[in-house]
């Protein structure tokens, strides 16, 4: 099936034709002095000759055009592939780095908990020298370890990270509030709104509260050990960590490690 565009092509053709065909017949009819014949044909022949030359450059050209168009779809999704790429490259390195970074903050952390003291000797220095070990490598500004009693069954505070001793900190029994569901569902729990009585943190800039706060249970198969609350001005990647933390910890705990 012929198409539209051939057509008009082959329509304007033969009109050219036509037109040069007339054309060339007029001056050799109303010439006073009439060439001879041969003149008269080989003009139609050049002319058509033009005619065609012309006809063909132009298919050319189109050709030419269309080529070029189909060149620059495949240089844009190309283009666009490349930037996929790219985008992936970016993601795969950052997710890398984040590796990296997570890694490097565990290895420091493990390195640091090599010089605890031992848990069921000196109970306080171990709490405080973890609370230490998670401010060097977190930027918490207050914190708490809450060591769980068998007897009593309750959670008392041992450690203390950024707060002043004359600050009063009450026990609180196992399955109670916010700390008993951490511990129940031993799983970290993150407080975006802290409380206006919560203890200030100090930084800098002087004494401010803190804007995050971050509940850390401490369990294992035995069941809780303690529980650490540490508050800081901005978002910890510790809560992404505290499988890895917590394992370790409770390794020390039980006396497995030291």
């Amino acid at each position: 099936m012929t198409k539209p565009n051939n057509i008009k092509e082959q329509s304007y053709f033969i009109v050219l034709s036509l037109v040069i065909f007339f054309f060339a017949l007029g001056k050799y009819v109303f010439l006073p002095i009439h060439p001879p014949v041969i003149f008269f044909v080989s003009e139609i022949i050049a002319l058509t000759g033009i005619l065609i030359l012309l006809f063909y450059a132009d298919r050319t050209l189109q050709k030419l055009h269309k080529t070029a168009e189909g060149l620059r779809g495949e240089n844009k999704a190309l283009k666009e592939d490349i930037e996929r790429l790219k985008n992936n490259q970016r993601g795969k390195n950052s997710a890398a780095s984040t590796d990296d970074s997570r890694e490097d903050t565990l290895r420091k952390i493990d390195d640091s908990f090599r010089g605890l003291p031992s848990f069921k000797k000196d109970t306080p220095a171990f709490c405080n020298k973890v609370l230490s070990s998670l401010g060097e490598n977190y930027e918490i500004v207050t914190g708490l370890f809450y060591v769980y009693d068998k007897q009593s069954q309750k959670f008392s505070v041992e450690g203390n990270y950024g707060i002043r001793k004359d600050e009063d900190v009450e026990p609180f029994s196992l399955n109670e509030g916010l700390h008993g569901e951490a511990l129940n569902d031993k799983e970290p729990i993150v407080l975006e709104e802290v409380p206006a009585e919560y203890f200030s943190g100090y930084s800098g800039l002087g004494e401010s509260k803190p804007k995050y706060i971050y509940i850390l249970p401490v369990v294992n198969g035995n069941g809780p050990a303690g529980i650490m609350e540490v508050a800081s001005f901005k978002p910890l990647k510790i809560k992404d960590h505290w499988e890895n933390i917590n394992a370790k910890l409770t390794e020390l705990i039980n006396g497995k490690q030291q």
